[in-house]
């Protein structure tokens, strides 16, 4: 029985770490109108980029964690006015195919930049904590912390700032917010810096708690899309019980199947909602 609370608090984390890979996805479905499948890589180019900093550089993993997610809003920011601001009137369709080519330019870029291998930061080894029988690292302590921290914080923006009941607005009718006056240009800016920021912090982490290969940042569409399906493409808080779903699920899975299955659960479990609740967590029929 303690075998399976410590998948299952694995799982907890595994979540925690989904959630903060696919908030900015989600943030970028819902105000920009389509699936951005580049946002995988921008976790690579945060990922990377706090690597460089921290290993061939010497620099302190702070420092090098604040550049990389600062560096990484502003790479999401320049791809969104460069490259889909002139084909947006052609539609979500083909904003999502060219999506697919901004991933293998970035993905191809990193690579040719950093070049095959396994990397790791050179931060301290990470020490347990115990509670109940259950252990829990720092660093999975970390993920856990800064997904909370994460999501109030956003949660608070969109509730409480200017730019933030604009962005949501904007996301709920974009026709409508325009015709009141809100500046759709510079709320979209907001979105591109916020959702890639987020995947600049899920980058760093991802760099934390794994070793980086250069493939590893595509590999994370996969995981970003089945919480963002199984979310219905919604809110918030429906990104937040979709990733904790798809995570403890993922991890308690390995309690009786090889742990090469993962990928097949995280589906699976999209599948099986998505056959009782098609429109998923949050969705309604008629969104879009």
């Amino acid at each position: 029985m303690t075998l399976f609370a410590q998948f299952f608090l694995t799982g907890i984390v595994t979540g925690c770490f989904l959630i903060l890979a696919t908030i900015g996805f989600s943030f970028t479905r819902r105000v920009e109108g389509f699936l951005n499948i580049a946002h995988a890589e921008l976790l690579g180019v945060s990922a990377f980029t706090t690597w460089a900093l921290n290993k061939p550089l010497g620099w302190h993993i702070l420092p090098s964690a604040l550049v990389a997610i600062v560096l990484t809003a502003f790479v999401g920011l320049i791809i969104g006015r460069v490259v889909y601001d002139p084909i947006r009137k052609f539609g979500p369709s083909v904003m999502l195919i060219t999506s697919v080519g901004v991933a293998y330019v970035i993905g191809g870029t990193v690579d040719a930049l950093i070049g095959t291998g396994i990397r790791t930061l050179d931060i301290p080894l990470a020490s347990s904590i115990r509670f109940l029988g259950l252990r829990i690292t720092n660093y999975q302590l970390l993920v856990v912390v800064l997904a909370v921290v994460a999501c109030a914080s956003l949660a608070l923006f969109l509730n409480k700032s200017r730019t933030g009941l604009a962005i949501r607005a904007i996301s709920a009718n974009p026709e409508l917010a325009a015709s009141r006056g809100i500046d759709v240009r510079k709320t979209s800016r907001a979105t591109w810096l916020i959702s890639s920021g987020m995947a600049g912090i899920a980058g760093v982490m991802l760099g934390v708690i794994a070793t980086l290969s250069t493939d590893i940042a595509f590999h994370q569409i996969l995981y970003i899309l089945a919480v963002a399906i199984l979310a219905g493409l919604g809110s918030l808080y429906a990104v937040i019980l979709s990733g904790l779903i798809v995570g403890i699920a993922m991890d308690v899975s390995v309690f009786w199947i090889p742990a090469g299955y993962r990928p097949l659960i995280a589906f699976a479990v999209v599948i099986l909602v998505l056959l009782v609740r098609p429109q998923g967590l949050a969705g309604s029929a008629s969104s879009k």
